[in-house]
């Protein structure tokens, strides 16, 4: 329960992080790392404040297992240990998800893993890395990174029979280190390794987060609703003006129709998409700007959606904008799909 509230308030913390901050989070800064110095051998240095000091190379023979077991047992208590890897065994790609997913974007992987890779998910270790979000668009931008499980198993079950098994695999990228948890991490917590003094210094200090962050959370609100309330001041502007040519000239409705047929009826919009789509698909959001629609909801079969929309002359240029994902109750597929009403 302890560690479950630490990482929670740990992402919670994150969010105040700048997002060029948060990409250069890499491994742990304190710890043993563990490297393949050739076949059958494994160097290790240990990590102090982002300088390292080489310790020893073991051989993973019976003799070399003896000297691993006392290289690891015999680390400061709580030390983590950390896998090093190549950069040519680690695998990237770049993955677009819908904003929404954004609240659980490990389960959402974990699903969609083996059509994004060769793998499923319980065949890697893999973790992501936040690129963008797009609010306007409703899009998440990510960075996913794995490791095939068959490539470093051996080496990970060795050492955590050797009594340190690695808490995270380390790569260099031209960006800076980055870092994949392994599944058995999460099982662990290092505060309960603290002494007392340290961990009541820390409770203490996570107390004092507790109170500030809502209060500085709700100012950084404040001051964004502002700023978009500041931008918005023309638009509602240009609102009031017409308004008032309507409300003072007799040719008002003439506007109020000119601008229609040039903008768009959504009322209109919202009747033939109601129309076209099947009785196993509904909406949950409909947006129409200029014409320019964006759908989001749920279907039995999202892909059929695009070729009933093409069919009908109302609507052009019908497409997907975000990857289509399985709903996790249901089976039903999530879909976002963007269109044009014809004129």
């Amino acid at each position: 329960m302890l560690a479950e509230f630490f990482t929670w308030w740990r992402q919670q913390l994150l969010e105040l992080v700048p997002e060029t901050l948060r990409r250069g989070a890499g491994a742990d800064s304190n710890a043993l790392v563990a490297e393949q110095a050739g076949p059958g051998l494994l160097s290790f240095t240990r990590r102090r404040r982002g300088t390292e000091a080489r310790l020893a190379q073991v051989r993973l023979d019976e003799p070399g297992l003896v000297a691993l077991r006392a290289t690891l047992t015999g680390r400061p208590g709580g030390e983590p240990v950390v896998l090093r890897l190549p950069q040519d065994v680690v695998l990237e790609r770049d993955v677009t998800l819908p904003l929404a997913a954004e609240r659980d974007v490990e389960r959402v992987l974990g699903y969609e893993m083996e059509r994004l890779t060769p793998f499923s998910a319980d065949e890697v270790y893999w973790s992501t890395t936040l690129e963008s979000r797009d609010r306007a668009r409703g899009r998440l931008a990510l960075r996913l990174r794995l490791v095939p499980r068959a490539q470093v198993q051996q080496l990970v079950e060795v050492l955590a029979r050797c009594g340190g098994a690695p808490s995270l695999i380390e790569t260099e990228t031209a960006q800076g280190p980055r870092a994949i948890r392994l599944a058995h991490e999460a099982g662990t917590t290092r505060i309960a390794r603290l002494s007392p003094r340290t961990a009541a210094a820390v409770l203490g200090g996570l107390a004092a987060l507790v109170v500030v962050s809502p209060f500085l959370r709700q100012s950084l609100d404040l001051a964004a609703a502002q700023g978009r309330l500041d931008a918005m001041q023309p638009k509602m502007q240009m609102v009031n003006e017409l308004r008032h040519r309507i409300a003072g000239a007799g040719a008002g409705g003439d506007v109020v129709e000119t601008e229609t047929r040039r903008l768009g009826d959504a009322l209109a919009g919202l009747a033939a998409v109601t129309e076209i789509l099947p009785d196993d698909s509904y909406l949950t959001e409909f947006t129409m700007r200029e014409r320019k629609i964006t759908l989001s909801g749920l279907s039995a079969s999202a892909p059929k959606l695009i070729s009933a929309l093409s069919a009908d002359e109302r609507i052009r240029n019908p497409a997907f904008t975000a990857p289509v994902t399985k709903q996790e109750a249901g089976h039903n597929d999530v879909f976002a799909i963007s269109a044009v009403l014809a004129e």
